[in-house]
């Protein structure tokens, strides 16, 4: 029960981060967190050291935790990262995976688009992470997880929607799938991620 409420708690608190509810400057401490969900302090310290282990928080010894900023230039470092990661997957989609099963990245972009307040639930954050399902590679997928969370966090909080592109690349990098294409599919990966062709 404990583990439960625990996870719960991270969720609520996750979510407050990526959606800019909580402000970079906002101090948490153990005994409020505590207080506002009605948990005890051990709890609510263990919810804060996986906030830091997941990289949302960063902890300030005898004082509490800070949400963890991303500048631009971390953003772009991450990118360069996740391309590598992402090109992988796609490699593997494109040397197993039948034109059947690429339906399903299909269906995504076909699917009507609704305003989310979960920022895993967009369009753009369904699509990347199930390339990254797709690969049948769990470490994929978890790589894929935690980039695409810090890319979101980045883009409502600090960015206020800079990360998404004008041109959408991922019906070029469904096609190109299609065609059983890597060059073409890891060009509009990089062009989707806003990289520079001397960055990948």
């Amino acid at each position: 029960m404990k583990e439960k409420l625990a996870d719960t708690v991270y969720g609520k608190i996750r979510d407050m981060i990526m959606t800019g509810a909580l402000d970079s400057e906002d101090m948490l401490q153990e005994q409020r967190v505590a207080d506002q969900y009605g948990i005890s302090k051990i709890t609510a310290r263990e919810v804060l050291q996986r906030l830091c282990h997941d990289k949302y928080l960063k902890s300030l010894p005898r004082k509490g935790y800070l949400i963890v900023d991303i500048s631009p230039a971390q953003l772009n470092m991450l990118q360069k990262v996740r391309f590598q990661v992402e090109s992988l997957a796609l490699k593997e989609i494109i040397r197993h995976c039948s034109d059947s099963q690429l339906d399903e990245l299909q269906a995504i972009l076909d699917a009507p688009t609704a305003t989310q307040h979960d920022p895993y639930a967009t369009l753009n954050s369904r699509f990347h992470l199930q390339i990254a399902r797709m690969s049948k590679n769990p470490y994929l997928y978890d790589t894929m997880y935690e980039f695409i969370g810090s890319i979101c966090r980045y883009a409502m909080t600090v960015g206020k929607g800079t990360v998404s592109s004008r041109e959408n690349h991922h019906q070029q990098i469904v096609d190109a799938m299609r065609r059983r294409d890597i060059p073409a599919a890891l060009e509009e990966l990089r062009m989707d991620l806003q990289l520079e062709q001397d960055e990948v």
